[in-house]
């Protein structure tokens, strides 16, 4: 049976917004959710609540503070509980481990471009509309632009984004970002780019790139694997024009023998080609 009411009340300085909520009874159907977390189970009904003046009772095990019913076994009933929540974690996680062994995907995300094969959510197929967008964001970045760019001149194109439901033309810089990362559009499976601290933590950890699983030939590619390679390349030396819209050839390549710093292209109305100069990133920043 799920909980009917369940809101977590930190301090007894919640007081008045709590009690106008839950009045003077807060009741669960069991204990399975509530004493996951038998420490904060054990402080709100023995502090909390009755600091409170709340009357706690969990039908399923007879609980019923006010009465002192059941309060005697809590604490056995959420240590079983949250025993359970960890042995289901681990399970979970051998699955994707073993999945991941014999090749197969573990996230059921499915990147912008692609679509799930009806019956069969292992096996994915192009959707050329969107796919053509993705190859032109690679075409726009190898090209010289940055995710900036590219998202205003989509936006200015009014192109619908891959969330056309909320933000129809609304083109984010992320948004771009994360397609130009995602490998899997050369067609490849990546799996174990990130993980939980536990199953009570749910703080993501992003894995080093090394770390990472690479599946080939999963799924028809949408882009070559160079194209790939040469937008990732180009995205670690950043390209800007300066504000006449003049580039030089080695931006973004070339470092103060000094500090190890990188060096910023400098040039102006002002200036002809030949006084164009370099200056150092760190020294223009004052550092």
């Amino acid at each position: 049976m799920k909980s009917r009411r369940t809101r977590r009340a930190d301090s007894p300085e919640t007081s008045s917004g709590f009690s106008k909520f839950f009045g003077s009874l807060l009741t669960q159907g069991d204990l399975s959710r509530f004493g996951r977390e038998h420490l904060l189970c054990g402080h709100y009904t023995e502090i909390v609540y009755p600091t409170l003046g709340v009357n706690f009772i969990a039908i399923q095990e007879n609980v019923d503070t006010t009465k002192g019913m059941g309060t005697e076994m809590m604490p056995f009933h959420n240590i079983f509980n949250e025993w359970y929540a960890a042995q289901t974690s681990k399970k979970i996680r051998a699955v994707n481990e073993m999945k991941a062994s014999k090749g197969m995907r573990i996230s059921s995300t499915v990147p912008y471009g692609y679509k799930k094969i009806e019956g069969n959510k292992e096996q994915w197929y192009i959707d050329e509309p969107a796919a053509e967008i993705v190859r032109r964001i690679f075409n726009l970045c190898i090209s010289g632009k940055g995710p900036s760019q590219i998202a205003r001149q989509l936006e200015t194109e009014k192109v619908l984004t891959p969330t056309a439901y909320f933000n129809i033309y609304h083109w984010r810089e992320n948004s771009i970002v994360h397609i130009l990362e995602n490998r899997q559009y050369t067609g490849c499976t990546v799996n174990g780019k990130s993980t939980t601290v536990s199953y009570k933590v749910h703080k993501t950890i992003e894995r080093p790139v090394e770390d990472y699983q690479v599946i080939p030939n999963t799924q028809e590619a949408i882009i070559s694997e160079n194209t790939w390679l040469r937008a990732q390349e180009l995205r670690k030396n950043k390209r800007r024009n300066t504000a006449t819209g003049r580039r030089s050839l080695f931006s973004g390549l070339v470092y103060c023998a000094d500090c190890g710093s990188k060096l910023h292209f400098c040039a102006s109305k002002s200036l002809k080609k030949n006084q164009e100069f370099w200056r150092c990133s760190s020294y223009k920043d004052g550092r």
